[in-house]
């Protein structure tokens, strides 16, 4: 997959702009993230299991594997390219801007929640704008309860509970009110 624009990312990952050779959608992200052979694995387990959901309020996952990236060992992430995430907005939300964001978003995580999943990360940079449509991002879904070192990092704005009940429904609301405040 050609690396084509630097979209952002993290002092852990990095999300760049690339092109599905003879698929479509042709334009994607991809997501990079330094992982030895035994992370890459858990990585690549997890994002199996998101590539399955199927959800206009979901990010869709379409390839994963593992590559080197010159010296480094790396798992990706190919999924749905989205033009704008909510913490790119620069200005609080408009009333009717948040009643749909806020209906997308429930919407998407009682479809994750009925599936004995959870998000575990929500924050305004994973509330995307893909064509007209608001979805939630998929690469941190994973099963309610899980919470793994190896690939889950505390972020500021977490749930409090995170760390020993893992990623929860609960703790998913509880990260959508504070991504409320952040972006209202």
């Amino acid at each position: 997959f050609p690396l084509l624009k630097h979209l952002g990312g993290s002092e852990h990952s990095a999300v760049f702009l690339t092109e599905r050779p003879g698929a479509e959608p042709r334009k994607a992200a991809i997501k990079i993230i330094p992982a030895d052979p035994n992370t890459a694995e858990a990585y690549l387990s997890r994002w199996s299991e998101s590539a399955s959901l199927f959800h206009p309020h979901v990010i869709q996952l379409f390839e994963m594997g593992c590559a080197p990236l010159g010296n480094v060992s790396c798992a990706y992430v190919v999924m749905e390219y989205a033009e704008e995430d909510l913490s790119q907005v620069g200005r609080p939300l408009a009333a009717s801007e948040v009643t749909e964001m806020l209906e997308a978003t429930l919407q998407g995580l009682s479809y994750l929640h009925n599936q004995g999943l959870a998000h575990g990360s929500l924050k305004t940079s994973n509330i995307m704008a893909v064509a007209d449509q608001l979805k939630i991002s998929s690469d941190t879904i994973r099963p309610s309860g899980e919470w793994r070192k190896d690939l889950d990092i505390r972020e500021l704005g977490d749930p409090p509970e995170i760390a020993t009940s893992g990623a929860t429904p609960a703790g998913d609301v509880w990260s959508l009110g504070v991504t409320l405040v952040n972006a209202a």
